[in-house]
């Protein structure tokens, strides 16, 4: 049904509905009866308009060992989401807690790869379970704040894989998760929302990733490379 719809839109058409409008919301196309949706940032509470529940932060969370809660808190956000009209939640986050002075630890969850993984396949199910879209990020190798539009993480592929991408695969392998984002920093001297490796490589090709792969605020730099 999606590409019988896309078919009948007009370059230009396709090329808004890359980017947004009015702060958190995708353009709506009403040729073919395509809604704006609304995205909230996450992960540990739906941020939009007025008031809402926070939840204890990611390492709150991944100190338990407990998938089962994972799930319940997935759950919680999509309720939440769904009652504040929001079909697509900014989270989880699952970069490692590699320094710990790191800005958004407390969004991410461990230092612990393997412990992510098992955390994020069950807080995704649950979000998704409310017909919520759930988007893990920052994809990859955001493991720091400072300068981080322009950091270059420095990662062998052996560390990448072993370390800093378990998680992602888990999330989209086994928690068929809808979105991922990409992260500010380079990755080995390219941009993560234009690199071939991140993206084609491993997201896509190895993975299967056929969801809506998104930049994180302003980390497009340049658009005809993403």
């Amino acid at each position: 049904k999606a590409k019988d719809l896309l078919a009948k839109l007009t370059l230009e058409q396709k090329i808004q509905l890359l980017g947004g409008t009015d702060g958190m919301y995708t353009y709506a196309e009403p040729t073919i009866g395509l809604p704006r949706l609304k995205m909230s940032d996450g992960p540990v509470g739906v941020r939009t308009f007025g008031p809402t529940t926070a939840y204890p932060g990611g390492a709150a969370l991944a100190a338990t060992w407990d998938p089962t809660l994972a799930r319940k808190v997935g759950e919680g956000l999509g309720l939440d989401a769904r009652a504040r009209s929001v079909h697509i939640l900014l989270g989880p986050g699952v970069n490692i807690s590699r320094t710990p002075l790191s800005g958004r630890n407390f969004e991410y969850l461990s230092e612990d790869p393997y412990l992510n993984a098992r955390l994020v396949v069950n807080y995704i199910e649950g979000v998704q379970s409310e017909g919520v879209v759930a988007t893990v990020k920052h994809y990859a190798a955001n493991n720091q704040e400072y300068n981080r539009h322009n950091v270059d993480s420095i990662v062998s592929e052996r560390a990448l894989r072993e370390l800093y991408l378990p998680a992602f695969e888990a999330a989209v392998k086994e928690a068929h998760v809808d979105a991922v984002m990409n992260s500010y920093n380079l990755l080995n001297g390219v941009h993560a929302t234009q690199n071939e490796f991140l993206n084609l490589k491993a997201l896509k090709g190895e993975w299967g990733f056929n969801g809506v792969l998104m930049s994180d605020w302003d980390a497009t730099y340049d658009t005809v490379g993403a």
